[in-house]
């Protein structure tokens, strides 16, 4: 038998309305029966039903959107969208921001699901996940629907990019270039976005008969910070790459700023490419040779998945992940070097 309302009053020997106003957050309680109720609750494995609270009250008609940050022109532009998709559909955003934090995304996650939106499009952090609590809300009927990254791939929906195909494709457009050392800068590799673009780059020299450097990969974080830590690593090689490949555009940031306090040119010196489309590319000097993620399909997708799980609860349904192709845009950063000596 689920538990219920009744049961966790009973251990903690209060009414029902009080443990009620103290699970959901709708009037005042004291701080130390609070903490009892929050207690039992987690010593019964109380569990709210979701879809019955939405039958007996009217939708809220606010999503809550939580992404890493806004920093990233990425994420920036995802929000963007997610939010122009949803005004179609008569909802509002509410946006978080998790930091790449655990503790602060499970706060979000929380928050959300209190205030009752109607369901959460999700980009799980970096550092630590929540997938407990994710879980217990998706096994409960609340609609969630994973965004770019993907963890609960047999639980929620998801809509991601096909890293692997993309990384494929750039590292095969650089051979062709005729570079065989090329350096890969690349974020956490726990997180299928950098898993699967590592593999995607190691597989494209394996197909070309190129041996894989473990001295050209520097694996580290989607951040600047990691950009200039390992195109500094990467250069003071003894035999460095002639080619650089950028793992996000936070990571080229970082990338473009240090060759430039090198007084190294592109493509002259180094050619450079990167993961992820943003407007200053095109207009960088030279423009830079980028994989484009749609970002207004990823949303597009991911917002009519999570309306009809809104709209229509009672149906059941296995998790879908919907892998949305990416572009190769070639611009002014890389050159022509003699065609790589391929192994035998």
């Amino acid at each position: 038998m689920p538990v219920t309302i009744k049961d966790v009053a009973k251990r903690v020997g209060l009414s029902s309305s009080t443990v009620s106003r103290a699970i959901n957050k709708s009037g005042y309680v004291s701080e130390e029966t609070q903490r009892l109720v929050d207690k039992a609750v987690m010593e019964l494995d109380y569990r709210p039903n979701w879809m019955a609270r939405g039958l007996k009250g009217k939708p809220s008609h606010f999503i809550g959107l939580i992404i890493p940050d806004i920093s990233n022109l990425y994420y920036t532009a995802i929000a963007r969208s997610v939010s122009n998709e949803l005004q179609r559909y008569n909802y509002h955003l509410i946006l978080c921001l998790n930091e790449e934090s655990k503790e602060i995304d499970l706060n979000y996650l929380k928050m959300l699901s209190e205030k009752r939106v109607d369901g959460i499009l999700y980009v799980h952090p970096a550092n630590g996940n929540n997938s407990k609590f994710v879980r217990y809300l998706a096994n409960d009927g609340f609609p969630i629907v994973e965004l770019n990254r993907q963890r609960e791939s047999d639980i929620l929906d998801a809509v991601i990019a096909d890293n692997f195909q993309g990384a494929y494709q750039m590292t095969h457009y650089l051979i062709s270039k005729g570079n065989c050392r090329i350096g890969l800068i690349m974020g956490e590799t726990d997180l299928t976005t950098g898993k699967n673009r590592l593999a995607g780059y190691q597989k494209a020299l394996e197909d070309a008969r190129i041996p894989i450097d473990k001295d050209l990969i520097s694996i580290g974080s989607f951040t600047r910070s990691h950009g200039e830590k390992g195109i500094n690593e990467l250069l003071q090689l003894i035999d460095p790459p002639t080619a650089i490949f950028a793992g996000s555009n936070r990571i080229l940031m970082g990338v473009l700023y240090v060759l430039g306090q090198k007084g190294l040119h592109i493509p002259n010196d180094i050619s450079i490419v990167a993961f992820n489309d943003a407007e200053w590319l095109s207009t960088w000097n030279p423009p830079i040779t980028v994989v484009d993620i749609a970002t207004d399909e990823m949303a597009r997708v991911a917002v009519e998945i999570l309306v009809r799980r809104i709209t229509s609860p009672e149906k059941e349904h296995k998790p879908i992940t919907y892998q949305l192709s990416t572009l190769l845009i070639e611009r002014k950063s890389c050159k022509q070097l003699s065609k790589p000596k391929l192994a035998e």
